[in-house]
């Protein structure tokens, strides 16, 4: 069965003629060339700032995962002298001290954490967002 060439500008569909000779038309005429170059357009700029939304998520992770590290390195270097101090029983002014070192490292430790997972969740979305939007253009990508 002969199936009739229809204009791929976006939302027409219109049937057309084909000519005797030449290349095949896509379109139906310059407003439905100039619709598809638009959407084109469109897609492409999408794409560019999930990309980019991705590497600004991608970055905030691994600028964040030093200061994590150490803050846990450091907290565990508080609950060591912590325990020293309560294991000391000469100087109790010296547990009180551990004990304030450690709250304040755990603190630090808390608010680096929370904001890691943030940065790790957003950079999860945007990289969903990417591959979801690669694979809905599918093979046959505008371009």
């Amino acid at each position: 069965m002969y199936e009739v060439p229809r204009c791929a500008g976006p939302g027409c569909g219109r049937p057309m003629t084909r000519l005797g000779t030449g290349r095949r038309p896509r379109y139906c005429g310059p407003n439905c060339r100039k619709a598809a170059q638009r959407e084109r357009d469109r897609l492409a700029g999408a794409e560019q700032r999930r990309a980019v939304q991705l590497a600004d998520a991608t970055a905030t992770v691994t600028r964040l995962r030093r200061p994590l590290e150490e803050a846990g390195f450091r907290t565990s270097v508080r609950a060591a002298n912590v325990y020293a101090a309560a294991a000391d029983p000469v100087d109790v002014a010296d547990l009180d001290q551990s004990l304030a070192q450690l709250r304040l490292a755990v603190d630090e430790l808390a608010v680096l954490a929370r904001d890691y997972r943030h940065a790790a969740d957003e950079a999860d979305e945007a990289a969903g967002r990417y591959r979801a939007a690669i694979t809905a253009s599918g093979p046959n990508r505008p371009g």
